[in-house]
């Protein structure tokens, strides 16, 4: 009688994901990119890739079979992070949350080539949601696209700065108080 409950359903956990890692615009080879992606199961999903000579790296998509989106209630949410672990320290190329089972297509344009510069400062950024113009995605990563990118925070150690109009040569330093 609820058969259909338990009959599984295809989860887009993850585009193909494509870059390019430098360091003062030198590739950096052999460096291990970290992905990690977590449906509402709670299951962690970490897969590997490794840097070429010209600091190029790789990801296939990743898809999971669930009988989760067959509940009746069900919030979908999938986080998605790419990060390189030096040390202690985690250097996010990509991190994201995504609403739905199925492919979000500005997530995978933006996936489709990463380019990442070391150097970079995190910043948390917008960039279009094209199914309505008055809410857009937002993701945070040390990496930057030349088009539908507005950042909006940029992070250095314990100092956060308000970027202003997308501007990186205006900025406002947020004032944290500590408790």
């Amino acid at each position: 009688m609820f058969s259909w409950f338990k009959k599984k359903k295809e989860v887009f956990l993850s585009p193909e994901v494509n870059g390019v890692v430098t360091e003062n615009g030198t590739p950096i080879a052999n460096l291990e990119i970290i992905r990690s992606l977590i449906y509402i199961d709670e299951k962690v999903r970490r897969d590997i890739a490794t840097t070429d000579e010209d600091g190029r790296f790789h990801f296939p998509k990743k898809t999971i079979f669930s009988s989760i989106p067959n509940k009746l209630i069900v919030e979908h949410r999938i986080s998605q992070e790419i990060f390189i672990e030096k040390g202690s320290t985690l250097i996010p190329l990509w991190v994201a949350n995504q609403s739905s089972i199925k492919e979000i297509p500005e997530y995978s344009k933006k996936l489709a080539f990463l380019e990442c510069e070391l150097t970079n400062k995190r910043v948390d950024f917008e960039f279009k949601k094209n199914n309505n113009k008055h809410l857009n995605y937002v993701a945070s990563s040390i990496c930057r696209w030349e088009t539908d990118y507005m950042p909006f925070w940029l992070y250095d150690g314990d100092r956060e700065y308000r970027i202003n109009n997308g501007d990186f040569n205006n900025l406002t330093e947020r004032n944290i108080k500590e408790d």
